[in-house]
């Protein structure tokens, strides 16, 4: 059983579930499976009060099916199973693009928790140095423990500045020799190496990696602005979250104020409205709260307007598959105005 994130805990009708149900909960959590029914209650309880977002499982993850669905068949290939029908090697990784504070690096930490898998997260300045040599020393160790760590999902975010592929007019710096050395020892591990280490790219500037690494991902998804319905769940599961009935607000309403919000956009205005409430004497939180919240709120749509316009291009011309749900309904996904694609 995999982790249970806070949300999944926090929804879970504890009465209603067995003492063996209720110590296989326990057993995920890594606490202690003694104490009658109301004692096992009252520690998964302290535990969702305690339980910090970071740990996700896929029904966190809204509107986005087609990605879901990729892992999920993807998540297989990593069984004994998957070897006795006839795959010969485990998948290598997946590249993430999309719109900024849409769930990339949630997607990642989900992704850990329900493959069973160890989460590594890989900063820039783990394989950057100033030395001649650095890049390539690190590059190699990395790998080298990830293959020791395996199974294990390697995260890199905003690899483009880690490595893309710069230069300086025809000149070829050293810099440039440093990051190509390092990303041919990258290249090859993926080919070759079979332990079982799953990478996870995102990147906003996808063009500006190579040829070569973007052939080594088995999917290239772009990830978009969360839909209507979408944007109707993340908030009612944020309010959850934090310990708010979804049923007392205007949800529709909230989900209106919000149209071109993202995933953070939604968090952010959520907090700020908890915040104002928090402060005057910590009085409950009211809709009219949420409401100011969301509509004082800069959306990440009109902040990046031109990147997520030339990122929807990349969908269009087939460069991406789009990782967001096909929904039949207000807030779907059509191409319109020459082949760009919008949320309606």
């Amino acid at each position: 059983m995999s982790v249970p994130s806070k949300r999944s805990l926090l929804a879970m009708d504890l009465e209603e579930m067995t003492v063996t149900e209720l110590k296989d909960v326990l057993r995920s959590l890594d606490l202690p499976l003694v104490g009658n029914k109301a004692e096992l209650i009252e520690k998964i309880e302290h535990m969702a009060r305690a339980m910090p977002e970071s740990v996700f499982q896929y029904d966190d993850i809204k509107g986005l099916d087609p990605l879901i669905r990729w892992f999920k068949m993807t998540g297989r290939l990593f069984s004994p199973e998957a070897a006795i029908y006839g795959f010969t090697r485990f998948p290598a990784g997946v590249l993430l693009t999309g719109v900024p504070g849409c769930g990339k690096s949630m997607v990642a930490k989900a992704i850990a928790n329900e493959w069973n898998m160890g989460f590594r997260r890989v900063h820039p300045d783990e394989l950057v140095g100033k030395c001649v040599g650095d890049n390539e020393t690190f590059m190699r160790d990395l790998v080298n423990e990830l293959a020791a760590e395996a199974p294990v999902v390697c995260f890199i975010d905003e690899a483009e500045k880690l490595l893309g592929q710069t230069r300086a007019g025809t000149m070829y710096r050293c810099a440039d020799a440093a990051r190509d050395s390092a990303e041919s020892i990258l290249l090859q591990f993926m080919e070759d190496d079979d332990s079982g280490v799953f990478f996870i790219f995102t990147a906003n500037d996808y063009d500006k990696l190579s040829p070569a690494l973007l052939d080594r991902f088995y999917g290239r998804f772009f990830i978009d602005l969360p839909s209507r319905s979408a944007r109707k769940d993340i908030i009612s599961s944020m309010l959850e979250i934090r310990q708010r009935n979804p049923s007392d607000y205007d949800i529709e309403a909230l989900v209106k104020i919000s149209d071109g919000f993202s995933g953070r956009d939604i968090r952010t205005a959520i907090d700020e409205a908890m915040k104002s409430a928090f402060f005057q004497d910590a009085r409950p939180l009211v809709e009219s709260d949420l409401v100011e919240a969301f509509s004082q709120a800069i959306p990440t749509s009109e902040i990046h307007k031109e990147q997520i316009a030339e990122m929807r291009e990349m969908v269009s011309q087939g460069k991406m598959r789009r990782a967001n749900s096909q929904e039949l309904e207000a807030g779907a996904l059509v191409v319109k105005n020459g082949g760009q694609i919008e949320w309606v």
